[in-house]
């Protein structure tokens, strides 16, 4: 009990001196929001930010990969990877296939199932997609995993360079009831 007193006491003491970091959860730093922004206009990419904030981008001499959270479903995580396909691959389409995505995804992640399998038109190219649930890393109130869900796409089009691959994966952690193809409709190219 005693213990408890002096831990109490200690406590106090700290508040009562100003120690901010028992007052304060803000975090300040330098953010480089701008600059990601900046980037992802420069290449061609734009989401809108009432449902999605972009929060990281990878730049490559071949590649881009941009990473997002949800605003509107704060659940939702996604990335979208282009990249140029190289006229050295060995298997061209094998780049392209959505299938050589899946077991990436369902790595780790119990419960993993797909649910959908289909295809779209983008730009006048097919582009396939498999939705998947699985259990959330997020808890109920009794401790249960809420059921996640999640979309991954490929389309590969041609560029001016060579072909042009996308791939969009969308996962939302249970915050909403489902994910479908119309969810990936901020990240498709649209030229």
């Amino acid at each position: 009990m005693r213990w408890v007193l002096t831990l109490a006491a200690g406590v106090l003491a700290l508040v009562g001196s100003g120690c901010s970091f028992l007052s304060s959860l803000e975090r300040e730093y330098t953010s480089n929001r701008d600059l990601i922004q900046a980037a992802s206009e420069c290449a061609g990419f734009t989401v809108d930010p009432s449902l999605f904030e972009l929060t990281g981008l990878d730049l490559r001499e071949d590649s881009l990969t941009f990473q997002l959270r949800g605003v509107r479903h704060p659940g939702d995580h996604a990335w979208v990877v282009r990249f140029s396909e190289k006229s050295s691959e060995q298997n061209p389409l094998a780049v392209s296939d959505v299938y050589s995505l899946l077991s990436l995804i369902g790595e780790g992640r119990t419960g993993f199932r797909i649910v959908e399998e289909a295809d779209k038109d983008v730009l006048g190219e097919r582009a396939k997609y498999v939705r998947y649930v699985f259990e959330s890393p997020i808890h109920d109130g009794d401790g249960k995993a809420l059921q996640g869900h999640g979309i991954v796409a490929s389309v590969r089009l041609p560029g001016a360079s060579g072909p042009l691959v996308q791939h969009m994966k969308l996962d939302n952690h249970g915050d909403r009831d489902d994910v479908q193809w119309d969810d990936l409709a901020p990240f498709l190219p649209r030229s």
